[in-house]
């Protein structure tokens, strides 16, 4: 409790200085454009599951994404925004049947959408640009379901499986006219990728352009 009461104590300041309501905004509603390159991700498990032997982590997780979103200004400082992520990425890497009679087919690849739900606070630091930290949530690697054929001693089975997870995700960067430059992260602990709980970090910078104001 006394933590909450910090954290209520700190942030406080920042929206009694953000008091100006929705009704008064003018076009609070901004169209966002831009760019987003993926770093190779950060994990230190070495237990992989069987669903990450049909892929390579590294490649479909890293590289770069077309990024389409919305944002909307609540109070003066203070935005909610929501955002797609587009890459056309690697499903599953090239496997051949295993010695345990699992086959997923040749190599594939398709559209990966991402998904994501923030908040964003600018800081008026600087008398042309703002800082600001978002933070949220995001349903990463949508759209990457693949079969798997399993034949053992009771017959030929199919199955299908995907590698979607939640992840949390912050940033922090500048903005200064219609432009912004970020960097940030996203990081989960619920991937299917091993068998062990343990953290999957994905460092991420990315630029941005307010396309419209609605």
């Amino acid at each position: 409790m006394k933590t909450v009461k910090l954290i209520v104590l700190t942030i406080m300041p920042f929206f009694l200085n953000a008091q100006e309501t929705i009704g008064s905004l003018k076009n609070p509603l901004t169209v966002l454009i831009g760019t987003e390159h993926r770093i190779t991700p950060i994990y230190g498990a070495t237990i992989f599951s069987e669903s990450a032997s049909f892929t390579d982590i590294d490649i479909q997780n890293s590289g770069t994404a077309f990024n389409l979103g919305l944002e909307y200004e609540i109070l003066k400082n203070l935005s909610a925004g929501f955002s797609n992520s587009f890459r056309y990425d690697m499903i599953i890497a090239p496997t051949q049947e295993n010695n345990k009679g699992i086959n997923v087919g040749a190599t594939d690849y398709k559209i990966i959408v991402d998904y994501h739900l923030y908040f964003a606070y600018y800081f008026k630091v600087f008398s042309k640009g703002d800082v600001f930290v978002s933070a949220g949530m995001s349903f990463l690697n949508t759209n990457t379901s693949f079969s798997v054929n399993e034949v053992d001693d009771i017959g030929e089975r199919y199955y299908l499986s995907d590698f979607s997870y939640f992840a949390n995700r912050i940033s922090i960067g500048f903005r200064s006219l219609k432009s912004r430059v970020y960097l940030g992260m996203n990081f989960s602990r619920t991937t299917n990728y091993f068998d062990t709980t343990t953290s999957f970090m994905i460092p991420h910078i990315g630029f941005c352009y307010d396309l419209a104001r609605l």
